[in-house]
Order: structure tokens, then sequence, then C-alpha cells
């Protein structure tokens, strides 16, 4: 190249291109704002088209915290997202040290779609001093905090970054290291100084958000305590942490217990909730479909066990002054005609311990899923079958009782073991997995027919 002086009334550059035959949009005004608007919006030199300015948007993550008002916020949010509504929440970084790089990041009010991408999603967005590098930046956060949006602003990446790049860039993996860790601290933050604002934002994005248990191991931990669950003690639509679940354990408890199922109303009138009901003892409700899966998972939490109350295996004790039961061989007989009536619907029948109010109620053996989790995975696999469960049946209540009278008088009795079925059906209906529901019906019928006979 040579260098050499000319005359020119104003400082600045001036370069001059040709463009190749089939590149004649480049130089089209619309074609060429939208460049500029893409890659240098943000530059801090006016950059003129026909004397028209077209980068006038200003780069608010470079400004001291103190310098930005909310309103700016909110409408860079929008401009940067695509969205019409105010953000949850912002984050605002400027940091220095082993990577340096400046970020404006916000947590919206909606969720994106659990599964699916859109390939227009925007959500954060990658520069390298002003200059645009890489939109819908996935490296520079987990996939559970991908409904996260806004600015990254790093030095320490080149201007011409590819993809491969980014993945592999040890700036890279310190920033997104650095972003999470950030973005929990301002999630920690609301759960503990604006609860209000923590269960808003961990109704929204729950589902997403539970998906880091299975991924970032190193954050588990914290992850595990911003997890929030429905419980027997909460209010409708209230919510509680493990920890706090924890506090109020009885001195003697030695598990945290749950029950999981399709919502609130239908698993309060779960009858292996009776027992706890009764003890006064706190069982967490879960009622997202993800946490049949997470809560297994996760095991223990502070040395406490987690238990589903669906599981046969559980240890219950019964009180000594509780309302009379079946003697034991009154008991055994009508197990046994029990077990001969059901066949192989279940894996076993024994006697409860756990129910109060109810004659009879389904459990899970040692190597059973639970019902919600078995639906769960028949969605996935139309041929899953899943695990026989346990029939339990309260040798204290009435209708048991009656049965076993029955049994002592005929344990041929049509009637009884029409009984016995409707039994077992009542408490598949209870768990919301009667399949055969006209069968209940006529069954139902003709057990009334003979108990109006005149």
């Amino acid at each position: 190249y040579t260098i050499e002086e000319i005359d020119k009334p104003t400082r600045g550059t001036r370069i001059y291109f040709k463009l190749k035959a089939d590149a004649d949009e480049f130089a089209e005004e619309q074609r060429i704002r939208h460049i500029i608007n893409k890659y240098s919006n943000f530059v801090d030199f006016p950059i003129l088209l026909n004397s028209q300015e077209v980068n006038r948007v200003e780069a608010l993550w470079h400004k001291q915290k103190s310098e930005l008002k909310e309103e700016q916020l909110n409408e860079f949010y929008k401009f940067v997202s695509n969205d019409y509504q105010d953000p949850m929440g912002h984050l605002h970084l400027s940091i220095e040290g082993s990577v340096n790089f400046k970020a404006l990041l916000f947590i919206p009010q909606t969720a994106p779609p659990l599964h699916l991408r859109h390939e227009d999603d925007r959500t954060v967005h990658l520069y390298t001093n002003k200059i645009f590098i890489q939109d819908d930046c996935k490296d520079l956060l987990p996939e559970y905090l991908r409904f996260v949006k806004g600015v990254v602003d790093t030095e320490d990446l080149p201007l011409n970054v590819s993809r491969e790049v980014t993945q592999s860039s040890p700036a890279m993996v310190k920033i997104r290291s650095i972003l999470t860790n950030k973005l929990l601290g301002l999630l920690e933050d609301w759960a503990k100084n604006d609860p209000a604002k923590y269960q808003r934002f961990y109704k929204t994005f729950a589902p997403l958000f539970k998906l880091g248990l299975n991924t970032d191991f190193s954050n588990r931990e914290r992850l595990v305590d911003l997890l929030r669950f429905e419980s027997t003690v909460t209010e409708d639509g209230d919510v509680t942490s493990l920890k706090n679940y924890v506090s109020r354990m009885g001195s003697e408890q030695k598990e945290i217990y749950y029950l999981s199922g399709e919502k609130r109303e239908l698993l309060l009138r779960n009858p292996n909730l009776e027992y706890f009901r009764k003890k006064d003892i706190e069982v967490l409700l879960l009622s997202d479909p993800i946490d049949v899966f997470i809560l297994p998972g996760i095991g223990q939490y502070q040395e406490k066990q987690l238990k589903s109350i669906d599981k046969a295996d559980i240890d219950l004790q019964r009180d000594a002054d509780e309302t009379e039961r079946l003697s034991e061989n009154l008991s055994k007989s009508l197990i046994d005609v029990f077990k001969e009536t059901l066949g192989d619907r279940v894996e076993n029948v024994q006697e409860s311990k756990r129910l109060v109010d109810s004659p009879a109620t389904l459990v899970v053996g040692d190597s059973g899923m639970d019902a919600q989790m078995e639906k769960m995975m028949k969605m996935f696999q139309q041929d899953f079958s899943g695990s026989k469960r346990i029939l339990e049946i309260n040798t204290a209540h009435p209708l048991i009782k009656n049965l076993a009278r029955m049994n002592l008088a005929d344990s041929a009795d049509p009637l009884l073991r029409k009984a016995i079925l409707q039994v077992y059906d009542g408490a598949l209906l209870l768990e919301g997995s009667l399949s055969a529901p006209s069968e209940f019906v006529q069954r139902m019928t003709d057990l009334m027919v003979e108990a109006t006979k005149g």
C-alpha cells in the first residue's frame, strides 16, 4: 500500500468498494441500514446514510448503574428482546479480572416454550467493544436459563469470532460461569428479600428452571434451595422451600414426605394423606409433572431422605388407642379372598397402617413408579405398561369389617367378590387411573340393586 497527503476539508476515512454482479442488494439503502443497525448500532460515533444518522441507540451496558433510570432500562429491554412488556427484573454487570466484560441482562414476564426454540428467539446478544458478534448466543448461559434476555460485551474475543470458537473459548467458559453465578445470586436475593416477586418468577419459569438440577451439577445445591412446592400447610397458591419445610419438622420426623398428582385439590383428597393429616405431619404436594422426576434425583436434603408417601415401605407407627381392627385371623382370611379375586391386577394385598377414614388405597412397591410418573411415561411411550400396585385395606373401616363378616359366612358369595372389585376400582378412581369406568358404574348399579331389595 502507499500513503500520501491529500486535500480533505474534514477528518475521517473514506472507503470505496466494488460489488460483484450478484451482490447488488448491498447497494440498496434498506439493506445497508439493516446491516448498520445489526452490527454497529451501539458504536460511539455517528454513522450517516444519505445524511441521516442511523445508529441512535445508546449502549446502556457501558453506563454506570446510578446513571440509568427504570424507563431507560425498560425501553432498552423491549428493543433487544422484541418484547412489548416491561421486564420482571434486570442485572447490570461490569466485570474486570481474568476476563473482562459488561452485561445488561433481563428476566422477562413470560416464559418461552419448554421444548421448542423458535429461530427468531432473541435471548442474549454477544458484542465485542459494542460491535455485534452473535445473535441468540446459546453458549453464554446454560439451557435452563435460556429465558434470560440482554447483552454481553467483552473485549476478550476477536471481531471475527466463529460459533466454534465461542464454544471452546476459555473466555466464554469464564463468562458463562460468572453470568450463571450472578443470575442465581439475583434469584436468591429475590427469594430472601422479596418472596412475592420470587414466587411470581418461579410460577412462570419453574418448568424450565428445574431442568438445571439434571445438568448444572456445580450449582445443584443452590438450585435445590431455590425450589418451591405447595404443601399441606400452605394456602392454595402459596409455596414453601425445602429449608422451611425442614424447619417445621418435628423432632421425631426423619424424612421429608411428598405426594405427586395432577392438581392440589385432587392430592388433598388422596387417602394416603390420612395418616399424615392425623399426625399433623406436613407433606409436599407435587402437581408439576417434572417434579416426579427431580425429587427422587435429589435423594436427600440436610440429611433428611425425601420419601413418597405412595411407597409401600414407608415407616408408619399406629396409635395404641386407635379404632379396633379385625382380628389377625379374620384379616388374613379376607386378604386371601382379596388376592384370589383380584388375581394379577395387583402385586399384593396387605393391611394398611396409613389409612384412617378410607377403606383402601393403592401404593407402590420398592421398585415401582409413582402413579403420576407412570402417567408421564405413558405419554412418551404408548406401550408402557407400568408396574402392578399393592392394595392396602383398612381393617378398622366398617366396610372392610362387613366384608370380613360376609367372608366368614360364605367366602364364595358373588356379592362379596363384586364388592372387592368395587373397592379396588374405587382406589383406582381416587388416584386418577381407573381405565374401565363403565364396568365400575355397572357394578355399582348391581350392588345398589342388591342393597335395596325388599
